[in-house]
């Protein structure tokens, strides 16, 4: 299994600027399935509901629409491509807390960064390549998070 954070499974199943490459990526690395914890769930709805939101503030034409993403998703965890693991919440958080006072002053990792890395840590995800995607491209762990 692979652990994804919000930006690349937004990327993935709304639409913006990085889909074809999130869609590339995906295809391109065959590890299966993707993990999908309840967090994930509701931040990736939540991510489509203000991307709605402010692109009807601001007036822009809405290239994505909320119910036939979260279908998408709801089909993709029904065929296996996603698959509902639960964490420990108590568990992720001690862990993050440990990944930030040893890594954030020098890698200047942002709390949220920090949860999905003990999320996919404690949930044994794949981290032994690319396991995280910004903006733009996959990029490895440290080291030191790998198992």
């Amino acid at each position: 299994m692979i652990y994804a954070d919000l930006s690349f499974l937004f990327s993935f199943y709304a639409w913006d600027d990085n889909t074809a490459a999130a869609q590339q990526l995906y295809h391109q690395d065959r590890r299966r399935p993707l993990v999908f914890t309840p967090w994930q769930r509701f931040e990736l709805r939540n991510a489509v509901r203000l991307a709605t939101h402010r692109l009807k503030r601001a007036k822009l034409p809405i290239r994505l629409a909320g119910g036939n993403v979260f279908r998408e998703i709801e089909s993709d965890l029904a065929a296996g491509r996603l698959k509902h693991r639960d964490a420990n919440w108590l568990e992720t958080l001690r862990l993050a807390e440990d990944l930030s006072a040893n890594h954030t002053e020098l890698l200047g990792s942002a709390a949220m960064d920090l949860w999905h890395v003990a999320s996919a840590i404690l949930l044994e995800a794949d981290t032994s390549g690319r396991s995280t995607w910004s903006s733009a491209h996959w990029r490895a762990p440290p080291k030191s998070l790998r198992r």
